[in-house]
């Protein structure tokens, strides 16, 4: 069920950084214990159940959002109801919601994936108030630069590689920035429906569930549950994905 998270609820109240024990956090780097007291107003914390949605309409344009746990989709909404799903972020990844002046047609909303808790960042006072804005906006760029490699790397894949290939460079991609290494494999949830991944990589449904049991029969994943996803040997997943195999 789509349902809009309140921008002004009882969660958007936190104290930033409040109980968090996250000291690699960039933006606390940046601005340190002394300038987070300063600039408290400007870093809410939110929390949304699975299958909540923030609508950007409710933010200003000048705010980042960063995954302190938990899982956010990123999706597009044209004018005519069809959808893309653009990316799935993650513990610790930082977006920047399209602005509202330049996105024409398009409406964008991040859907929580599973439990989720999000910092709601207001860069302009931030900036504004605190002592090293410089350092600040140097950490802002230095992720998005980041970002804007790991979409340029996703975009290549979708336009050259096969399905097979797509889809085993995003379980590879997710592997690695979510993954839990056991000592049987990687441990991978996938807590999105198999229809969302097969809007985020171009493909239909029917066909994630046909290259999956072909990796399944390959011994290249376990499936231990339909949410579970055990890759004995990630560099074997690799070389699927970048056409090696």
């Amino acid at each position: 069920m789509d349902v809009s998270i309140a921008v002004d609820g009882d969660d958007s109240d936190k104290l930033p950084c409040a109980g968090c024990d996250d000291r690699d956090c960039p933006i606390r780097k940046a601005l340190g214990e002394a300038g987070l007291l300063e600039c408290s107003d400007s870093i809410r914390q939110i929390s949304a159940r699975p299958g909540e949605r923030l609508e950007i309409s409710g933010f200003e344009p000048d705010t980042v959002f960063r995954i302190a746990s938990g899982m956010l989709m990123q999706e597009h909404v044209l004018e005519d109801g069809r959808r893309h799903v653009a990316a799935f972020k993650t513990d610790g990844e930082l977006a920047w919601p399209l602005s509202r002046e330049d996105n024409g047609d398009i409406r964008e909303f991040y859907e929580a994936v599973k439990p989720t808790d999000l910092c709601v960042i207001s860069v302009s006072p931030l900036a504004d108030r605190t002592s090293d804005a410089c350092g600040l906006m140097e950490t802002l760029y230095s992720a998005a630069k980041e970002e804007v490699a790991r979409s340029q790397t996703r975009m290549l894949t979708l336009a050259r590689s096969s399905a097979t290939e797509r889809l085993a460079g995003f379980l590879f991609d997710l592997a690695k920035r979510t993954g839990k290494q056991m000592k049987y494999g990687t441990e991978l949830k996938l807590n999105m429906r198999r229809e969302r991944i097969a809007d985020h990589l171009g493909m239909q449904p029917e066909t994630i569930s046909r290259i999956m049991s072909a990796f399944k029969k390959d011994g290249v994943i376990q499936l231990p549950r339909p949410t579970v996803v055990i890759i004995p040997n990630l560099q074997a997943l690799a070389a699927i994905a970048f056409g090696a195999a």
